[in-house]
């Protein structure tokens, strides 16, 4: 991999992604909505490496025209990285159309990488599907999947779904991934969880949450690394979980990290949580890239402590 296209570029991950593939030496031409001039180009990317173009997904298809205008050349080994994904006032929300548009414009971003002369399609999931995937496939029929997120999920389950079809038939690579929740460790980012986070580092009250449902945080510099590793290593047809494998409830992420402020680390903690279908399994990735984890979750103290 020389070159990549990266979607959604301006956002948490599509931006540590771009960064992270410029330090390595490729050239990376990062697309967003917001037009930038060239001094804030340079505050948000700070690399020779990178170009940027703005252009909204509903209009990707006139991405090869817009490349050309600039002169930017894919050469024969670019990666089109796609995280491009919106709702209405946040990532997740809006009505179903408002959702499923996103899968119809990565489908057509497929199109494009193709006509453009990629090597590969890397899409970015979420978790989400796959809870919802699961209780479609192992439920009673009278046991519906309830979340504040079904139109995401269901979008982002269609947007696989029809990317995979669309590489199929235009003979690309297409390699699937999906993420619980990536964080920045200086916690500027990252919404609920890194307000909460930041509170419990101040020592400032929180409400203990009460979702059972289990997550994997995971910081962007790792991902980063994951989505470098799989452009260059990642297998055609393969869905990657990119996390620790070591899920916990929010609670549980809450508790460890005041204990951890406090200098009190509880061995509870320590037996970390595996799921006996794989969904929190990064078996494959590893295997296939030799990705591995650099920070733990505790490490984030060190961080804060010295910024």
């Amino acid at each position: 991999m020389k070159k990549a296209i990266i979607t959604g570029a301006t956002g948490l991950v599509g931006l540590a992604v771009a960064k992270y593939l410029s330090k390595q030496g490729i050239g990376v031409l990062c697309l967003g909505r917001k037009q930038l001039g060239n001094l804030e180009i340079n505050n948000k990317f700070g690399s020779n490496n990178i170009d940027y173009l703005d252009i909204n997904m509903e209009n990707i298809l006139s991405l090869p025209e817009e490349i050309n205008k600039i002169g930017w050349l894919t050469g024969d080994s670019c990666v089109f990285y796609n995280f491009a994904w919106g709702g209405c006032d946040k990532l997740t929300d809006g009505e179903f159309q408002d959702q499923f548009n996103n899968a119809i414009y990565s489908s057509k971003a497929v199109l494009v990488a193709k006509k453009l002369g990629c090597i590969k399609f890397v899409n970015v999931g979420s978790l989400e599907e796959t809870f919802a995937e699961g209780f479609i496939k192992n439920v009673e029929k009278d046991t519906p999947y309830i979340s504040s997120q079904t139109n995401y999920a269901i979008s982002k389950l269609a947007s696989r779904d029809m990317c995979k079809m669309v590489s199929y038939l235009e003979k690309i690579d297409y390699i699937h991934t999906r993420l619980s929740v990536p964080l920045d460790m200086n916690l500027r980012n990252g919404g609920y969880i890194s307000s909460v986070l930041s509170k419990i580092y101040e020592h400032k009250t929180y409400e203990k949450p009460n979702n059972p449902q289990l997550f994997d945080m995971i910081f962007t510099e790792d991902v980063a690394k994951a989505y470098y590793l799989i452009g260059i290593k990642g297998k055609n047809k393969a869905d990657y979980f990119i996390g620790t494998s070591h899920p916990k409830t929010l609670y549980q992420y809450f508790e460890l990290f005041e204990q951890t402020v406090k200098g009190i680390i509880d061995s509870k903690f320590d037996n970390n949580s595996k799921l006996d279908n794989g969904i929190f399994s990064t078996d494959k990735l590893l295997n296939d890239t030799g990705f591995e984890i650099s920070n733990n979750f505790e490490d984030i103290i060190k961080t804060l402590d010295r910024s």
